[in-house]
């Protein structure tokens, strides 16, 4: 097989796993992703499983769990209740114009230099063409490790459009991936991994991402973000 037709090919099988998300009704779980052990971290309807940093900051909307401006400037970040260590998440999420949001896993408030702070390691969502970061904008690209590791070729993110992501822990080994793509791969046990962290804004943060369990949170930086679909399975 010839090397462009190889690429078609690869291209074709990630739109066919993207349309076959697509496909299935939001906010649900096939039988076979029941059987599978997938669970519902949002319903569509309900905050049920999740309670707001910050009093305000978002609302549920036509399936759809948005981030509301707030008012005071102040961050309004949404977490969950429960804790989870090795898993596969999976979620759908909306960027616009200038949005900067994340989701961040392995979340823990007990990091002695901002103690009730809570904390973890990041998934970078962001409008790569209308927002810029004065400094280390690579690191804090869309589907980045942010502020540690670059995405890999990506499969573009579009604006008011509806993007997949996945994010696997399996102990120490931890994967990014968007719109069907795997663009971040790292090791967490590394010395080299270590070393990113001595070099990044984390760095007065003693033992940084090495929780072995945590909490998953969105982030609501007064952007608009919207998501659905999020789901998660025990690995």
């Amino acid at each position: 097989m010839n090397i462009s037709r190889l690429c078609f090919n690869i291209i074709l099988l990630q739109g066919i796993c993207i349309f076959g998300a697509f496909a299935q009704p939001p906010n649900t779980l096939t039988s076979q992703e029941k059987a599978l052990g997938w669970s519902l971290l949002f319903d569509g309807k309900t905050f049920n499983g999740w309670k707001k940093i910050a009093e305000g900051g978002w609302e549920i909307k036509n399936g759809e769990l948005l981030a509301v401006k707030p008012e005071n400037g102040k961050q309004m970040d949404i977490i969950t209740n429960a804790q989870f260590d090795n898993f596969e998440l999976f979620f759908e999420f909306k960027i616009s114009k200038e949005t900067n949001s994340g989701v961040k896993y392995l979340v823990t408030n007990d990091y002695e230099a901002q103690k009730g702070t809570f904390l973890g390691l990041e998934y970078q969502i962001l409008d790569e063409m209308n927002f810029k970061y004065p400094e280390r904008g690579e690191i804090r690209s869309l589907a980045s490790l942010y502020d540690l590791i670059s995405a890999d070729k990506k499969n573009p993110a579009l604006l008011e459009h509806w993007n997949i992501a996945r994010i696997i822990v399996n102990k120490n080994h931890i994967q990014h991936w968007l719109n069907g793509r795997k663009v971040v791969d790292y090791d967490r046990s590394t010395e080299s991994f270590k070393s990113l962290i001595e070099k990044s804004k984390y760095k007065s943060l003693k033992n940084f991402g090495q929780s072995k369990k945590g909490h998953i949170l969105l982030q609501n930086e007064g952007s608009p973000i919207a998501f659905r679909s999020i789901k998660i399975k025990w690995l």
